[in-house]
């Protein structure tokens, strides 16, 4: 009887103090039906006689969650801009655009779909930003990520706050040598430690080449935070 109380005691005691004998994270984003994020991505890419630039800020609402825990999100763009070797356009606000995923959060596709994300630049970005591991995680433990360009070794660093929030640190390194491609791929992610959403994404290729067509280019930097609603 002593030694069950002195069990539940120390239950107790590690409970309020935050306690927990073996942290691990699934580091896969729990969506709830009707919340809304907000996003600012800056997209540059660099080459020898051209620079673009984008920035876009981006609402993206979910629509629903199914039990198995594939999702609808309703996507806007809410305003942007397009630089070409300086001269700038606007980018005007866009239609909401619904589309679906699976568990696995890849997208599914439906007739009709914008073709442009299927460019070469579209799936090498999506290969960076493919961070979620198989299994749940520790902070210092390590995974790979087999892309469509090579492969991507990630670390989950530890935690951080950002702006008063818990986040996780994940850190990206990899080399595109798949298809004709190269380049050497860097990335930094902090995610919220409460529901693994996106707060903080940087990544950079350097000196790229996405396959035997493509020109080669100086870099790809893609940068995205999230804004206050």
């Amino acid at each position: 009887m002593k030694l069950v109380h002195s069990i539940a005691f120390l239950t107790a005691v590690f409970a309020l103090s935050g306690f927990r004998a073996d942290d691990t994270f699934t580091l896969r984003q729990k969506y709830k039906k009707d919340d809304v994020q907000i996003y600012v991505a800056n997209l540059n890419i660099s080459a020898d006689d051209t620079e673009v630039e984008m920035e876009m800020k981006t609402s993206y609402k979910v629509l629903g969650v199914e039990e198995d825990g594939a999702y609808e999100l309703e996507e806007i763009l809410l305003s942007g801009k397009f630089k070409f070797n300086g001269m700038e356009q606007p980018m005007d606000r866009g239609e909401p655009k619904a589309s679906k995923y699976d568990k696995e959060g890849t997208k599914i596709k439906k007739e009709g779909d914008d073709e442009d994300e299927d460019d070469p630049v579209s799936k090498a970005i999506d290969d960076v930003f493919e961070y979620e591991p198989k299994e749940a995680v520790k902070v210092g433990d390590t995974w790979k990520h087999e892309g469509n360009f090579g492969t991507m070794n990630l670390k989950l660093e530890g935690k951080e706050k950002v702006e008063g929030v818990d986040c996780l640190k994940i850190s990206l390194k990899g080399t595109m040598d798949k298809k004709d491609s190269s380049g050497e791929v860097t990335a930094t992610f902090l995610i919220r430690e409460d529901d693994f959403s996106p707060v903080l994404m940087d990544a950079k290729i350097e000196n790229p080449k996405l396959d035997a067509e493509s020109p080669a280019m100086k870099k790809i930097e893609v940068k995205m935070k999230r804004a206050k609603e």
